[in-house]
């Protein structure tokens, strides 16, 4: 997270306690960038591909930090966000189990021609179009009970709100 994310969401944080912090990795990009997977850690994070058959790749799908039992992850985080489209950050004040399950939904969308997709929102890169992808009742839908949502692309700062 930025120097100035930072400050803001220390802010926010005075104003709205007990709003969380989490952060929305591409388990990819981190095996590249740092030469090993994530693995699993109780209550500190959760992969998104946990069902069959995805489960097997988990390390390569999204992953969710609880960054107030992760500390220790941040400075790895940031350093990731810098080097490649892969972090993004959520205010809320869901729990990690909850958050995850409420995101798992949306990694596979139904296409006209009624094949499967993977919808990669975990990327920057595609989160930064989300609103062209959803309909304003369907982006409603996947930011609900997420305050904010904080991504960095093209060295910009951008947010995502529930119907913006």
């Amino acid at each position: 997270m930025t120097p100035v994310l930072q400050e803001k969401w220390a802010e926010y944080r005075k104003i709205h306690p007990e709003i969380k912090l989490f952060a929305l990795v591409n388990g990819l990009q981190y095996e590249r960038h740092f030469g090993n997977e994530i693995t699993y850690i109780a209550g500190v994070n959760n992969p998104l591909f946990r069902q069959h058959p995805d489960a097997k790749i988990a390390f390569a799908g999204p992953w969710l930090f609880d960054m107030a039992q992760a500390p220790s992850w941040a400075k790895k985080l940031s350093e990731l966000e810098r080097a490649a489209p892969s972090v993004s950050w959520l205010h809320t004040a869901l729990s990690l189990d909850n958050l995850t399950r409420h995101l798992e939904p949306y990694l596979n969308v139904r296409l006209e021609a009624g094949e499967t997709a993977l919808l990669r929102f975990y990327d920057p890169r595609i989160l930064h179009k989300i609103r062209d992808v959803f309909s304003l009742e369907q982006l409603a839908d996947f930011t609900d009970g997420i305050d904010e949502w904080v991504y960095s692309f093209d060295c910009h700062d951008h947010f995502v709100r529930g119907g913006q």
